[in-house]
């Protein structure tokens, strides 16, 4: 058998037809694909990112799965990632939330988180710094800290959805920090007895907290049991509360629903109740600690509301600003309750 090199020149070694053909099939493609990245100044390597980031990162946590522990899956997670965490009971771990876009939901029966004594940075069971986060089908509850100001979790970046949650026995339920332009919603979620020891310690404990936002959406949801604080504490700009439960129950709370900045609020819909021993016989505040108790950006509308009243005399509607509440089929006790205080009309 003979072989022969075809060609002249020195180092002139050609590739049999059929290969020439199988690699120029096998490299065009890889050829086409690199020209974009090129054009724009990229390498290869630069896009790989972009390709693997296409996938949703899941993250799975419980007894068995990839993570035992919330805060384990807290510091692995990216941007954009779904936890889902397994039923069962996690005592004593706390986590900090970072990243953005992220879902948090338990699966299956409701996982219990209960902060055992210890708590993230000093301020909840979770903080949440990041951006557009939801919680999914979760309890909290045990939250301690030195300021007594403990929450199941404490949001310090913008637009949370909390749903079919339960947040219990913490000295505040949830706690939001400034942030004008956020949106805080929650839906189909329990929060009851999260208060703290006021007379021991000079400190309210609201089983909702919502500080300065654009605007606060509570639907769907059953708010009871808070002593010494507001079952419901909002300052955000644009309020809606409508379709809850907001009672104090056996507990001796202060407001029911406290809109202290005033703005925007449309109550509608739902079932107030407070008890004999609440230690604030008004059921609804309105911009009592507005700095601007004329500012055309007040309107308040309370309709379609059930009241309650196991006490002594009690107001139903305290308008604190100079703006007329409108105030429209809602059923009232017949005898003892000043349906509104302040401007407005009832209907």
């Amino acid at each position: 058998m003979s072989f022969h090199c075809t060609g002249n020149r020195r180092g002139d070694i050609r590739k049999p037809a059929a290969l020439q053909a199988t690699h120029s099939r096998t490299w065009l493609p890889l050829v086409l694909m690199l020209v974009p990245a090129v054009a724009a100044g990229k390498g290869f390597a630069a896009e790989a990112p972009a390709v693997a980031g296409a996938q949703r990162q899941v993250l799975e946590v419980g007894p068995g799965q990839q993570y035992s522990l919330p805060s384990q899956a807290a510091r692995a997670a990216r941007d954009g990632a779904l936890v889902e965490i397994h039923s069962g009971a996690y005592v004593g771990d706390v986590a900090i939330w970072r990243q953005s876009d992220l879902t948090l939901r338990g699966v299956g029966e409701r996982p219990h988180l209960r902060a055992g004594g210890r708590a993230a940075e000093g301020k909840a069971i979770w903080v949440i710094k990041g951006d557009r986060v939801t919680v999914e089908n979760l309890e909290l509850s045990g939250a301690r800290v030195p300021s007594h100001n403990g929450a199941a979790i404490r949001a310090e970046g913008e637009d949370l959805t909390i749903r079919n949650c339960h947040f219990h026995h913490n000295e505040m339920g949830l706690l939001t920090n400034p942030s004008p332009d956020s949106v805080v919603t929650i839906e189909d979620s329990e929060f009851d007895r999260n208060t703290t020891d006021t007379e021991r310690h000079g400190r309210l404990g609201h089983n909702i907290y919502i500080h300065q936002a654009r605007r606060f959406v509570l639907t769907n949801s059953y708010v009871h049991g808070a002593r010494t604080g507001h079952q419901v504490k909002t300052r955000a700009r644009h309020n809606e509360i409508r379709d809850n439960r907001i009672q104090d129950g056996d507990g001796w709370g202060s407001l029911l629903l406290d809109v202290s900045e005033g703005g925007r609020a449309e109550v509608i819909d739902n079932h107030f109740q407070q008890s004999a021993r609440a230690g604030n016989r008004t059921a609804i505040g309105f911009a009592g600690e507005s700095r601007d108790r004329s500012s055309p950006e007040h309107v308040l509308r309370v309709e379609g509301n059930s009241f309650v009243n196991e006490g002594g005399a009690a107001t139903f509607v305290r308008n604190h600003s100079s703006a007329p509440a409108v105030l429209r089929g809602n059923r009232l006790p017949d005898r003892g309750v000043t349906p509104l205080r302040g401007p407005g009309s009832v209907e």
